[in-house]
């Protein structure tokens, strides 16, 4: 009903301003009344055309309205008529809406044996309640124990994050996980170096800097040292590797941990070269493509990213891969 006397009286004042205008010649009086007439005219238009349209089309309100005044203002009689004539059309004559990209998936295949590899998001339920400082300190003690049972890599940053939290225990308790992990390794570390020292042959030498390699690796890779003691150890790990490489060069391990570490100096050129060489020696290259597209990345050479991620062709990409993937082979 309402929609109806404004669009009665929209018309009612159209006809008016018309008439005004008609009538004005070279009155000022006449012309200033009829922009009057036109503007209410417009906006009671404009009013019943915005009522009139999809509801996806009527926001944000003062664009939709605001569009549809103006034309009617500035377009007297016939700017109502077409868009009229323009709803009219769109309701009996709807566009086709494309239904590219919608089609039916298949059902994954069951695959046995990556069951064991489920963890049933345990490490986001420990972390969303170590993370809840309004939660019980004892119901947080208990998830912060819980972590040991997780890899180092995944919880040496949630660790370290605690380490600034305000509840002492956590502090405590966050402190002497994370140096327990290190010790762990360093002991090791320190077992080894004298041996180094005594080795007989160069076989036993590069038996024993190999481990050293990846003892110092496996702080690397589990979060275990940051700064100053990042770089040192990155630089024994790389002393050690190469020594061992020297000894025995068909090792494609050490020459994977040598790309990643030249990936970290921002070596991209050397880093391509060293995994391209570990995977010559029959290192997997789901794990080497990535690393080679990141190299590729960081020299700028967008050209051979593609063209290394799209030579990937493992069925079961890690999840940090699969965006990746998706991006630079679409």
């Amino acid at each position: 009903m309402a929609v109806g006397k404004l669009g009665i009286g929209g018309i009612a004042a159209q006809i008016a301003a018309l008439a005004l205008l008609a009538r004005a010649g070279h009155s000022t009086a006449l012309l200033l009344s009829f922009l009057l007439t036109q503007g209410l005219a417009a906006a009671m238009i404009a009013m019943v055309l915005w009522r009139l349209l999809p509801r996806r089309f009527r926001v944000p309100f003062a664009w939709s309205y605001g569009y549809l005044f103006a034309f009617c203002f500035l377009v007297p009689l016939a700017g109502g008529m077409i868009c009229v004539g323009s709803l009219l059309i769109a309701r009996f004559f709807p566009g086709r809406r494309p239904t590219a990209g919608i089609g039916l998936v298949g059902l994954p295949e069951f695959v046995t044996h990556l069951v064991s590899r489920v963890t049933h998001g345990g490490g986001a339920r420990l972390r969303a309640q170590l993370g809840n400082t309004r939660a019980p300190l004892p119901e947080r003690m208990t998830a912060l124990v819980a972590m040991q049972s997780m890899p180092a890599r995944t919880s040496s940053p949630v660790l370290r994050d605690l380490l600034a939290d305000s509840a002492d225990d956590v502090r405590l308790l966050a402190y002497g996980m994370l140096d327990g992990a290190e010790k762990q390794l360093t002991q090791k570390i320190l077992v080894e170096l004298p041996r180094l020292e005594d080795a007989q042959d160069d076989r036993e030498r590069g038996e024993i800097n190999k481990r050293l390699a990846d003892l110092y690796w496996e702080l690397i890779y589990q979060n275990l040292v940051q700064g100053d003691v990042y770089r040192y150890t990155a630089d024994q790990a790389e002393r050690h590797a190469r020594a061992a490489l020297e000894v025995d060069a068909d090792q494609a391990g050490l020459w994977y941990m040598r790309g990643r570490l030249a990936l970290t100096r921002h070596e991209p050129a050397q880093a391509r070269a060293w995994l391209e060489r570990a995977e010559q020696l029959g290192f997997a290259r789901e794990r080497t493509l990535p690393l080679m597209a990141e190299a590729a990345y960081l020299e700028r050479d967008y050209a051979a990213v593609r063209a290394i991620l799209l030579s990937f062709d493992s069925p079961s990409p890690l999840p940090l891969v699969r965006p990746l993937l998706r991006y630079w082979q679409s």
